[in-house]
């Protein structure tokens, strides 16, 4: 390694950079399908007859036709009343209508698997003790398919509750509601912890990046390494990203994660992570894959 090389913290402004050149690249190698936005949410919050929030959830749209169910959340009160099921439908037809064509979503072992299920999505990803001591899995359905809705046994929820657009208040209620019922079985240990760093050369200009951020459960994710062109094929992104590990390490990281799609997978085997899921046609005629590093 260049011994006139400098490691430093990666600024607000770097990562802008980083994370725009990514995006480049990618639309290089997959281009963005017609008709789905870049980046976009929905909020959609149920009502009850008094206009009180009894639930919601949250739906991230991404390019190359996905939408992430990122929240969903019931008040205690009002479960099992078929509540859930009309959360999903709705953010399922809001995203159909968008162009995506999948819909994924994680979930754990103190939560609902069983009724994601229902609905006809399917794990594609395992993680084991994650968090420690529990299981979770990554999920997906086809959503511009043909699939029956499941309807609940107690389907009382439609006589109700009201499914509406939401706003910050409802992001707020559903993101506390979902924290709270995370924190009897996960508390979070602590805030999230940025590891992200970049590489300078001599005269101070950035010809690396990695981004990268400890979660609350002591998770490390590897949200991206950037190595500008001129410098590529000298070991460099793997050097930092080594660096990035070594800091997660000595902050209480145990896991690292990352993914990527079939461009960049290799990057990441060298490194010794290794698959552990993958989806299919993301983006249309790849593959995406979801990793890990156990530290």
């Amino acid at each position: 390694m260049n011994t006139g090389y400098e490691i430093k913290q990666l600024t607000e402004e770097d990562i802008s950079y980083i994370e725009t050149k990514i995006g480049e690249y990618a639309y290089s190698m997959a281009p963005p399908e017609s008709g789905t936005p870049d980046e976009e949410q929905m909020i959609f919050r149920a009502d009850d007859k008094d206009g009180n929030i009894a639930g919601g959830c949250i739906v991230n749209i991404h390019e190359w036709g996905r939408a992430v169910l990122a929240l969903l959340w019931v008040d205690e009160k009002y479960r099992k009343q078929g509540l859930g099921s009309m959360l999903i439908k709705e953010a399922e037809l809001a995203s159909r209508e968008k162009g995506v064509r999948f819909m994924c979503l994680a979930t754990m072992d103190f939560m609902a698997r069983g009724f994601y299920e229902k609905h006809g999505y399917t794990v594609f990803t395992v993680n084991k003790d994650f968090p420690q001591g529990h299981e979770s899995w990554s999920m997906s359905k086809r959503i511009d398919k043909a699939v029956s809705d499941y309807v609940p046994v107690n389907n009382s929820a439609v006589n109700t509750f009201t499914i509406r657009p939401g706003g910050k208040d409802a992001e707020e209620i559903i993101a506390d509601g979902l924290e709270s019922y995370n924190e009897q079985f996960a508390p979070d240990e602590h805030d999230s912890i940025s590891v992200s760093k970049k590489l300078v050369d001599q005269s101070g200009n950035m010809i690396a990046g990695v981004i990268a951020e400890i979660g609350g459960w002591n998770e490390c994710d590897i949200e991206c390494v950037w190595v500008e062109e001129p410098y590529r094929s000298q070991s460099i992104g793997s050097y930092l990203l080594r660096e990035a590990e070594r800091e997660a390490k000595e902050k209480g990281a145990y896991l690292l994660l990352t993914y990527g799609c079939d461009w960049v997978v290799d990057f990441f085997k060298k490194n010794d992570y290794t698959v552990r899921g993958e989806l299919s046609d993301y983006p249309k005629g790849h593959t995406s894959f979801e990793l890990e590093k156990r530290i």
